[in-house]
């Protein structure tokens, strides 16, 4: 079995939000599959949490307004 360059940034990056308490931002979903571990299930087995994109963007209370023409 090969890594590739997703899975090794995967593992870096739910490493690096449990280490310095940060939050996961992913569009993945919890898999039942052994073999494809997604973001989430890394994450709930490292205990760090995580949201989509959707739930950042509404905590983050983003706003993105168009540019009004002269």
């Amino acid at each position: 079995m090969t890594t590739n360059w997703r899975q090794i940034a995967d593992s870096y990056l739910v490493a690096h939000a449990h280490a310095h308490g940060h939050t996961v931002v992913t569009m993945e979903v919890v898999s039942n599959s052994p073999r494809n571990i997604k973001v989430p299930n890394a994450c709930v087995a490292m205990d760090v949490k995580y949201v989509n994109v959707f739930a950042m963007l509404r905590a983050e209370r983003a706003r993105f307004v168009l540019g009004q023409s002269a």
